[in-house]
């Protein structure tokens, strides 16, 4: 199976969990690869959090991926910021290419608060774009920085994207 990891990182603890997981889904003899969503200027914290709570996108580094058809397993994931997706994460959302019949695997990582909103935006995006969604997560920063828990649930994250009833 191939397998996109699509992330937006702002402090590292999203990119370090969906390395986790994509190591994790490599030892099962799964191919991986990934595509970090970079802005060309980032935006400073507060306007991260404006850009979020006004759904706005910015212009990326790297092109988005073309197609996703060549994926059998996309996994989303970005922080939440003021409750809601990033401006990076907005512009892969609002312009993914063929999701339909896509699996997706949907997750968000948040210091505290509730990640309800941004999950339920991307997950929405998602199925209107023909996806389905396999697995959502909202995993904290603490259960990432402890490098225990970070195996572990890395682990449980692969076991549930590979699960034979998803498939």
């Amino acid at each position: 199976m191939r397998a996109l990891i699509v992330y937006h990182s702002r402090t590292g603890v999203t990119e370090k969990l969906m390395r986790a997981v994509g190591e994790e889904l490599e030892h099962s003899g799964h191919r991986v690869e990934y595509h970090k969503l970079e802005p060309i200027r980032p935006l400073g914290y507060l306007g991260a959090c404006v850009a979020a709570l006004r759904r706005r996108e910015v212009e990326l580094k790297a092109d988005l991926p073309k197609t996703l058809r060549t994926h059998e397993l996309v996994v989303v994931a970005g922080p939440v910021q003021a409750g809601r997706t990033s401006a990076e994460l907005n512009t892969f959302l609002n312009n993914m290419p063929d999701g339909i019949g896509r699996r997706f695997g949907v997750f968000a990582t948040m210091g505290s608060g509730s990640a309800e909103g941004q999950m339920k935006s991307i997950k929405t995006r998602i199925e209107k774009a023909g996806g389905l969604i396999v697995y959502e997560d909202a995993v904290r920063k603490g259960v990432v920085i402890n490098s225990d828990q970070l195996a572990a649930r890395a682990r449980d994250i692969a076991e549930q994207l590979l699960r034979p009833s998803v498939w």
